[in-house]
């Protein structure tokens, strides 16, 4: 069990998302009084075990299982054991559930149950947590955004008080709305999007957009637009053109993240793909 005995916190705010607040924490000693929060907090502990009181009753968060607290909610919260624990939050604003509710035809989104079992999850929010915490600036904001509203839609479907008939899978966009996006796409590869800018291209919220875009699709805008660059990229590679300038004229940050995206589709560097066709 990999868990720090030193008692730290960490505090992130990435710019992408205004108002979604993060933490690493590793206790062993320390104990929270009873308290509340005014945004709904995400949790997990990937080492160790915290135990927590809510409305009464007392629950375990090991690894594998989700805390998912509701504003206001009053909780307490400390070590299972000596050994500590490591817990990775996410603080939500109201306003970003709100608006995914209302997208979602509910007045108000909440969670169930303060404590949740679903391994997909788990690992989705450690995911997206390193996302959001590493220096990672070859990161753009529209992967960002998108992972944070994907996860925050079926955190709140599998676990929330929404309605399953929102997926109705009949319910993409018109051909009209999906030539429009295309096209922006494959003018110019190399641009930086944001989901806003996508989604009012077509007259559409930012989630209806996602949500439309993936049905119809099959992809998020970040994985479709990524593969359309990597296919720009062979393009240019079978041209003769350099690794280097590619990346750039793609959209990669830098040959480095070129490089490791595209061995991941194709099995293959850049420079090995050149090699063989040029």
């Amino acid at each position: 069990m990999n868990i720090m005995h030193k008692e730290s916190i960490q505090y992130w705010h990435n710019p992408a998302l205004s108002g979604v607040e993060l933490t690493r924490a590793n206790f062993k000693q320390f104990e929270f009084d009873r308290h509340v929060h005014l945004d709904y907090h995400i949790g997990v502990v990937s080492s160790g075990c915290q135990q927590y009181t809510h409305r009464g009753r007392a629950y375990h968060l090991g690894p594998g299982l989700i805390s998912t607290l509701n504003p206001d909610e009053t909780h307490n919260g400390q070590s299972y054991s000596s050994e500590g624990y490591q817990v990775h939050v996410m603080s939500v604003p109201y306003h970003y559930v709100s608006q995914i509710s209302q997208e979602m035809s509910q007045a108000e989104g909440f969670f169930h149950n303060p404590l949740i079992n679903d391994t997909h999850l788990y690992q989705a929010f450690l995911k997206l947590h390193m996302m959001l915490t590493q220096h990672q600036s070859n990161l753009s904001s529209l992967q960002l955004e998108t992972s944070m509203m994907a996860f925050t839609t079926e955190l709140f479907l599998r676990h929330g008080n929404v309605p399953e008939q929102i997926t109705d899978k009949h319910n993409g966009l018109s051909q009209s709305q999906i030539k429009e996006v295309m096209a922006m796409f494959h003018d110019d590869p190399g641009q930086e999007f944001l989901l806003e800018t996508l989604a009012s291209s077509v007259g559409l919220s930012k989630f209806q957009f996602l949500r439309k875009f993936k049905q119809s699709i099959g992809m998020t805008p970040h994985a479709y637009l990524k593969r359309v660059r990597l296919e720009y990229a062979k393009k240019a590679l079978i041209n003769g053109e350099h690794v280097a300038d590619i990346a750039h004229k793609v959209g990669f940050f830098d040959q480095s993240h070129l490089n490791k995206a595209f061995k991941q589709a194709y099995l293959i560097t850049p420079a090995n793909f050149q090699r063989r066709v040029v």
